[in-house]
């Protein structure tokens, strides 16, 4: 009887790693020291109406916690630091959320800073029917399309040349159809634009 509630105490919180990820059914497998756990649930942030998900995966340092001391009904406390995966930051200013292929979310609060990385060939995608507003000046680095009307409310610069397929119009006079009146073949100069 002794040996049995020693038991169930030693199981109650152990450290272990995940070994095997069924990602479908949402399960993982944890060895502790000579113990190896049956299928059994990680931790999530949430599971109601708002739902996270982020798979942990084989040699993940996680602890396991076993109501009652029965291993059968553990579940996996993901998020150790460890050897094999060390912390990717030393600030306590700064929160990182880094991904398998190397793509990162950083917020450095001191610097008041949100950075988005993404490897090479990384896309970024927003979709919101209801309209997008970005407050504050914006530079765009590199080529850029729009698909759609444009409207530009105050003044536009150019330092390159400005190509357009079908025409300019300006204070309602046309750059491609507008005429010039008035005009003599020779060294004279035309009047304004009609």
């Amino acid at each position: 009887m002794a040996l049995d509630l020693a038991r169930l105490i030693s199981n109650l919180i152990r450290n272990g790693t995940i070994v095997a990820v069924d990602i479908d059914a949402g399960l993982c497998r944890v060895e502790s020291g000579d113990l190896t756990t049956n299928w059994i649930p990680w931790l999530t942030l949430r599971a109601g109406t708002t739902v996270t998900w982020s798979a942990p995966s084989s040699g993940e340092q996680v602890v396991l916690l076993s109501p009652e001391g029965e291993t059968a009904n553990a579940i996996a406390l993901c998020g150790l630091y460890s050897g094999l995966v060390p912390a990717p930051a030393a600030s306590a200013t700064v929160t990182l959320l880094r991904f398998a292929d190397g793509a990162q979310l950083r917020y450095d609060a001191a610097a008041h800073a949100l950075e988005a990385l993404l490897p090479a060939g990384g896309t970024f995608t927003v979709t919101a029917d209801g309209g997008t507003t970005i407050n504050g000046p914006l530079t765009v680095n590199g080529e850029t399309t729009l698909n759609g009307n444009a409207a530009v409310v105050g003044d536009a610069s150019i330092t390159g040349t400005a190509t357009a397929n079908v025409d300019v119009v300006a204070a309602g006079i046309s750059l491609k159809g507008h005429r010039h009146p008035g005009v003599q073949r020779g060294n004279g100069l035309t009047d304004p634009p009609q």
